[in-house]
């Protein structure tokens, strides 16, 4: 008989300590990376969400002010937001802090979903340990997340994004353990990202894929997948009774931004996503780029997915699998982005990069898949993928901490126009343009009178605020002031950037930009024409105002270099700029 003890396995808290050190390293990296923007001020949206949760409470983002009524059904993202609020009030590093929180979750979930995804691979145990950590520095530190990230009206897509990621390391969870309370969980996060922004519809496309993708394992049984087919259907339940609740609160199915964006299949556009959405995904704006540079980048991103699959199927035929893996995250990434298609990402700015979001959490993992396929197959030393993925992560890190520059400009320009307009002598204001974006970060494309109601204690412009309920039953909200009227907007590429006039005969002023790189923005909630003024010969670095009332000279505002200045008429020359 052996009486020797039973040796049982202790604790070793060392296994910690690796990855303790990444994550740290993980939290350090994207700290820095956003350190610029910590202390941005608020910035055109931004007023009117948190205006709208000061008057409406939990659900006051219900309501969008740009159309007036009721448009978009996200009460998850509501209450979170209302609980910043109640945390922060009007302080705004402190709504920078939560969404730097969230996205830093993010990429540690996008890391997990890697080691689902690459746990079956057949390479290098030092290689596959790494690819999850490499994966979420890379979707940390993406350029292409400085809007969504930086700023804070874009957390719609930071938060939803979170839901839909954890939904779906839930499901791999159930996957892996067949535990039916992973699976449930999984479909509540998902009902949860819905109800933080409509983008996530095409999530259950995504279950579907990954079931497909399944399929074509060896060790995948037929009756495995037709139990995935019934979780896939869970997920279109799901979406089903999201459907049905956002009709009854909308009144409409499609609601947003309306039928003319979210239908609008424009072949020509849609071809040209096609092309802009991968690249954009991992390069930063390039002012004055055309089409054929994408195209070129996406050219040389397809050579590089192809010779990753050919180097594992020819030098490593065990590690098969990855090409099947990378056509998977490739689709992943084209069902997660398909409800933007019909819009677009700027490849000379940062507008609307917050779009490419979601989906760029599977691209993020692909491009960790690349890295370290081609360095197993040049040097089987993780030492030089550490080196070759530092250099890409720190190329990464300075171009979006150069990016996100951008917005703690435009971040200084807001706070800059709204003292001057606060300074101002009159009390009734015609304002001649209003910078909307410097460089693709908004200023105050929206957002002026809201934040005159939030910041300006004094009210001195009598902003008030008001709702009523339609025919339709949907609540109509909005801030309004008589005594502030805004002309046009326009756009700025140099923080000096300013707006000259001169004045010409029969009451008329021609106001000019002094920046041919920048261009008058002429919204439909700016009227150019009215019983007091009216816009004539609008092009896009000037335009004619003909004022139809002369006593609202007196009015007139002009933006200069930061700042909204009174405009003081006298008679020049017809060429002769009239100096604020």
């Amino acid at each position: 008989m052996n009486n020797q003890p039973i040796l049982k396995k202790t604790y070793n808290p060392q296994i910690w300590v690796g990855p303790g050190i990444l994550i740290t390293l993980i939290a350090l990296t994207g700290l820095i990376s956003y350190s610029n923007i910590l202390n941005n001020f608020f910035l055109s949206d931004d007023f009117v969400l948190i205006a709208l949760l000061k008057e409406l409470g939990p659900f006051g983002l219900w309501v969008n002010q740009q159309h007036g009524q009721s448009l978009f059904f996200r009460p998850v993202l509501n209450l979170i937001s209302f609980l910043d609020y109640q945390l922060w009030q009007t302080q705004p590093w402190g709504y920078h802090l939560t969404n730097l929180i969230f996205h830093g979750l993010n990429g540690l979930w996008v890391g997990l979903i890697a080691r689902f995804l690459t746990g079956n691979l057949q390479i290098d145990r030092p290689f596959k340990q790494f690819l999850p950590y490499l994966a979420g520095f890379i979707f940390l530190l993406l350029p292409s997340h400085s809007e969504p990230v930086s700023w804070i009206s874009a957390r719609t897509d930071v938060i939803s994004t979170g839901f839909g990621l954890v939904s779906f390391v839930t499901y791999l969870s159930y996957k892996h353990t067949r535990r039916p309370s992973w699976l449930f969980l999984s479909l509540s996060l998902f009902l949860g990202g819905l109800l933080s922004k409509e983008s996530l519809v095409t999530y259950p496309g995504l279950i579907f894929l990954y079931e497909g993708y399944g399929l074509g394992s060896r060790k995948y049984q037929r009756r495995i997948f037709r139990t995935g087919l019934i979780n896939f259907a869970f997920y279109l339940v799901v979406l089903g009774v999201y459907l049905v609740l956002r009709f009854w609160k909308l009144g409409e199915w499609i609601g947003g931004y309306g039928e003319d964006i979210h239908l609008n299949f424009n072949p020509g556009q849609v071809l040209q996503n096609l092309v802009i959405y991968p690249t954009r995904t991992f390069i930063p704006p390039q002012f004055g780029s055309n089409l054929g540079l994408w195209v070129i980048l996406l050219i040389g991103l397809i050579l590089l997915s192809i010779s990753c699959g050919i180097l594992c199927i020819w030098r490593r035929p065990g590690s098969a699998e990855i090409p099947k893996l990378q056509g998977f995250l490739v689709l992943a990434f084209g069902i997660i982005v398909l409800p933007a298609i019909t819009v677009s990402v700027s490849t000379w700015d940062t507008q609307g990069e917050r779009y490419l979001y979601f989906a760029s959490a599977f691209a993020a993992i692909h491009l960790g898949i690349i890295l370290i396929v081609l360095c197993l197959n040049v040097w089987p030393k993780i030492q030089l993928a550490l080196v070759i993925s530092s250099g890409v992560l720190l190329w990464f890190g300075l171009s979006l901490y150069q990016v996100n520059q951008n917005w703690a400009i435009a971040s200084q320009l807001s706070q800059n126009i709204l003292t001057s307009v606060q300074n101002l002598p009159q009390d009734v204001v015609l304002i001649t343009s209003l910078p909307d974006n410097y460089r693709g970060a908004y200023i105050y494309r929206t957002g002026l009178i809201q934040a005159l109601s939030l910041l300006d204690q004094s009210n001195r412009f009598n902003v008030q605020f008001q709702r009523e309920i339609t025919d339709q039953g949907i609540e109509r909200v909005g801030f309004y002031t008589d005594q502030i009227q805004i002309i046009m907007h326009h756009s700025i590429d140099l923080p000096d950037d300013q707006v000259t006039a001169v004045i010409q005969p029969s009451n008329r002023y021609q106001l000019q930009l002094s920046n041919p790189q920048t261009t008058f923005l002429a919204w439909k909630k700016d009227p150019l024409v009215t019983p007091d003024y009216e816009v004539i010969d609008l092009r896009p670095g000037q335009y004619i105002l003909q004022l139809k009332n002369r006593a609202r000279a007196k009015d007139l505002v002009i933006y200069s270099a930061g700042e909204l200045l009174p405009l003081q008429f006298s008679r020049t020359a017809p060429d002769d700029p009239i100096k604020s």
